[in-house]
């Protein structure tokens, strides 16, 4: 297989997958017609998929020549809500749902991916199996916790998988060994006190002092207590209390997110956040109540994996295009599957500083140049993995 000359014959079609799937986003667990439009695109193709995990697709690939081995490769699916404001011809048709994380992006890769694959199965040394996978942005109850646990997930040799960047250059790629992005947890705190008229706190348990004194305890925590050399974040992103100038109400809530480079340190924010309740509930005679969410674990690149992902990378970007970037506290429940893996950052972000927004902002912009790459970089990652197992062989 001629790589870059395939894959770049694919760009239009690349693109126009690409904007189909943008404009018609789903949110997570409802991705019913982008299941739909992937099975199209693969019997289309003659290549056999289950669905998985409600509205998550599975697909194999495999020739005469193939052996055990198995190459997982995964691209998630769903859309956010967010109401898209890029002013696009092919801006979301979703009303309040948006791919503002580049998802459309990956589905597209991968499904030229599979085409280009396919028609050169016979070629292939190893199975490929393809994971569609739903639910990414479901901290609480992401996709990947359930198709981790699937048979055919669990006997992948190997999983790798990509992200579009905004941040990083169309025409550059990241891909780093270890820790590269944080643990992504969420968390409710319930605060109940007494309520009554503002003009006789006296005679009130007033829960918003008991707030105050949990986010003065977290900021606390984070300056005084957490090692400075360990990246951790504690944010508070809601604070609810009453809803007029001269009541003091019964109850607070808050909620937020924590996210560590560290699985040692997250472990501890669970604890750490129900000791300041505690503390904030003591000095302030309320009850606080803290809910701990578990999301992603920290996402931890394989060394092996990473190695073979670094030749097929530079190949493919250029060496001095690999480039290292600060570790991300964005979280990706890639993390949560067991197999050995590697995830790579593809550059998507325009040069025109103009067009830069982050993941998930309304303004989100993707350079569609970047999408061949992405396509390149999954099939000569394939090529390199097969000739390791043959060597090993």
């Amino acid at each position: 297989m001629d790589i870059r000359r395939e894959a770049e014959e694919g760009t239009s079609e690349l693109i126009r997958l690409r904007r189909y799937f943008h404009q018609h986003p789903e949110r997570s667990w409802h991705e019913v017609d982008t299941q739909k439009k992937i099975e199209e695109f693969l019997a289309g193709e003659g290549i056999p998929f289950h669905e998985a995990c409600r509205t998550g697709v599975i697909a194999d690939i495999a020739g005469k020549s193939s052996g055990d081995k198995i190459l997982g490769i995964r691209a998630d699916i769903d859309a956010l809500p967010v109401t898209e404001e890029t002013g696009l011809p092919f801006a979301s048709e979703n009303s309040g749902t948006m791919h503002a994380c580049g998802h459309d992006v990956h589905i597209a890769v991968l499904l030229e991916t599979a085409k280009l694959l396919n028609r050169h199965r016979d070629e292939l040394k190893v199975r490929v199996r393809l994971l569609f996978q739903p639910a990414e942005e479901f901290i609480e109850d992401s996709g990947a916790a359930h198709m981790r646990e699937l048979p055919e997930v669990r006997e992948i040799s190997r999983l790798i998988g990509l992200h579009i960047g905004s941040a990083i250059p169309c025409g550059q790629a990241y891909l780093g060994e270890g820790p590269i992005m944080a643990s992504a947890d969420t968390f409710d705190i319930d605060i109940q006190g007494k309520g009554g008229h503002g003009a006789h706190p006296e005679e009130c348990i007033d829960p918003i002092p008991a707030g105050v004194r949990i986010c003065e305890g977290v900021n606390r925590f984070l300056a005084r207590v957490k090692s400075p050399i360990s990246p951790a974040v504690i944010s508070i992103t809601s604070f609810q209390a009453g809803n007029t100038s001269n009541v003091i109400p019964d109850s607070a809530h808050l909620s937020g997110t924590t996210r560590s480079g560290d699985p040692a340190l997250r472990d501890q924010f669970e604890d750490v956040l129900k000791t300041i309740g505690a503390a904030a509930a003591l000095e302030t005679g309320t009850t606080v109540r803290v809910d701990y969410h578990y999301g992603c674990p920290v996402t931890i690149n394989d060394p092996a994996a990473v190695a073979t992902g670094r030749r097929a990378a530079e190949e493919v970007f250029g060496k001095e295009n690999v480039i290292k970037i600060p570790f991300l506290t964005i979280g990706e429940d890639f993390s949560k599957y067991p197999n050995e893996k590697a995830f790579l950052w593809l550059g998507g972000g325009y040069r025109d500083k103009d067009k830069v927004f982050p993941q998930h902002s309304p303004h989100y912009l993707a350079d569609e140049a970047a999408l061949p790459l992405g396509v390149r970089y999954f099939l000569t990652y394939v090529r390199e993995y097969q000739d390791e197992v043959e060597k090993q062989e």
